[in-house]
């Protein structure tokens, strides 16, 4: 008989415990979904990375900020070019990415094929800070 009025007791605190947050969910989820639609908020929240695609880095390579993986479409370029380009950034100007140490005749004559292809901005710490740089775990 115990055993029954305590398994009763327990069956009814989850029952009730369960229709308590059904009912303060909702209301939580609605005010939440107001907030991100406020147009006050969507102004004052600044995405650097957004800002940076929308300069010269959003059509071109930009060796200060790219990962290795962005280096894939440059024929030639990916993975041993690619690695010591980040590995000497950041640069002030695209020819400086010519004056990297130890570079082969060859390893200068695919960069310089692809010179018009790249920009120099500022380095953004959004885009280069860890090892993401260098390995970002995408691979194909």
């Amino acid at each position: 008989m115990k055993r029954l009025l305590v398994g009763l007791v327990l069956s009814l605190g989850m029952l009730l415990g369960s229709w308590s947050g059904v009912s303060v969910q909702p209301a939580a989820a609605a005010s939440l979904s107001q907030a991100w639609q406020s147009p006050l908020l969507a102004e004052e929240i600044r995405n650097a990375v957004d800002d940076k695609l929308s300069t010269e880095y959003g059509s071109k390579l930009d060796l200060n900020n790219a990962n290795v993986q962005a280096f894939v479409k440059y024929k030639g370029m990916y993975p041993t070019i690619a690695g010591k380009v980040l590995k000497y950034a950041p640069y002030d100007s695209v020819e400086e990415v010519l004056e990297i140490p130890n570079l082969s005749d060859r390893e200068i004559d695919i960069i310089k094929s692809h010179l018009d292809e790249f920009a120099v901005t500022p380095p953004d710490p959004a885009l280069v800070e860890g090892a993401d740089r260098f390995n970002n775990g995408v691979y194909r």
